[in-house]
């Protein structure tokens, strides 16, 4: 059962919050009134306007000593990890290189943090940890067995989060995502068929289908993925695995006709054979987000049709 506190402002540290779900938790918890500091490689920190909520540093995830010194210097009572190097398709050499830089420094670092009692949430993969679930509907209490060196390496750190937790008394939570999506994604990545899917129409190139476009996957819009995180860490949800999806699936085929339907573009679609890495259906079982009271999920077509409306006013499709 999960441990629960009285919500209050918190100070947080997000490491590897660069990226596109760390920029929007970052403006989510500062808009609730928390004070963040984001911290990232030197060649991805962008320039941000500095306030009295929100400040960037330049720091590496495996500099166990500056993190520790700015626990202590700066009171942070939680620290939000979400570095990572890999994605999905990453290698067996993709995968040694994370054990070395991220993996091992993220189990010294728990260990420090739990001398400091400074609460640690960790940024797993809901996507890919669970593998072929039985029913393609995976619950935490599930079995996770990963088919990618992805979703291997995310379980592995935290398996070491729970043995910090049984060993020193870390105070942990983690969360696995489904597949989040919206402003600051990258339309021309490899990761967010949506953000792909609206790259491609804005490039007028085809999409790659690995398959016959009938997996099925869990989306979830950007904001309700804000939302429910920044609940768990007010409410300092610790020492459990929290789903954190929208509940319900949708196939590839149906992502891109909602794309078009909200659009009015068309889209082609070129099928390549399926991948090992993927599996058919994986849909996330938000029982335990739901019960917290921290579940947030518009449908799918809100979602698109909000994402949309965004990048247009930007200017970007």
């Amino acid at each position: 059962m999960a441990d629960t506190l009285i919500p209050s402002s918190r100070t947080v540290l997000m490491l590897g919050g660069t990226g596109f779900l760390g920029t929007n938790l970052a403006a989510d918890l500062v808009r609730a009134g928390h004070r963040v500091i984001v911290a990232g490689r030197e060649a991805r920190i962008a320039p941000y306007r500095k306030d009295q909520l929100r400040s960037d540093v330049i720091l590496a995830v495996n500099d166990i000593e500056a993190i520790v010194a700015l626990v202590r210097e700066q009171g942070i009572d939680t620290v939000v990890h979400m570095a990572s190097a890999m994605v999905p398709s990453s290698s067996f050499a993709e995968y040694e290189i994370e054990q070395q830089t991220i993996a091992l420094p993220t189990m010294a670092l728990g260990r420090r943090l739990a001398d400091l009692e400074t609460d640690l949430v960790f940024m797993s993969s809901g996507g890919t940890v669970y593998g072929a679930s039985p029913n393609g509907m995976a619950g935490e209490e599930d079995s996770c067995e990963p088919i990618s060196f992805y979703g291997q390496a995310k379980l592995a750190i935290e398996a070491d989060l729970a043995f910090l937790r049984r060993a020193y008394g870390l105070n942990y939570l983690i969360v696995r995502p489904s597949n989040p999506f919206g402003p600051h994604q990258s339309l021309r990545g490899t990761q967010g068929l949506i953000s792909v899917i609206l790259g491609k129409i804005a490039d007028n190139r085809p999409l790659e289908v690995w398959g016959d476009g009938t997996s099925i996957r869990d989306y979830i819009y950007v904001d309700d993925f804000t939302a429910s995180v920044r609940g768990l860490i007010e409410q300092r949800v610790r020492n459990t695995i929290v789903n954190l999806g929208s509940g319900e699936g949708h196939s590839l085929l149906e992502v891109v006709a909602t794309v078009k339907k909200v659009t009015g573009c068309a889209l082609e679609l070129v099928f390549r054979p399926s991948r090992p890495v993927d599996v058919p259906r994986l849909v996330l079982n938000i029982s335990r987000l739901r019960d917290l009271g921290l579940h947030h999920a518009r449908s799918l077509e809100h979602g698109v049709r909000t994402y949309v409306d965004v990048l247009a006013s930007a200017g970007t499709v």
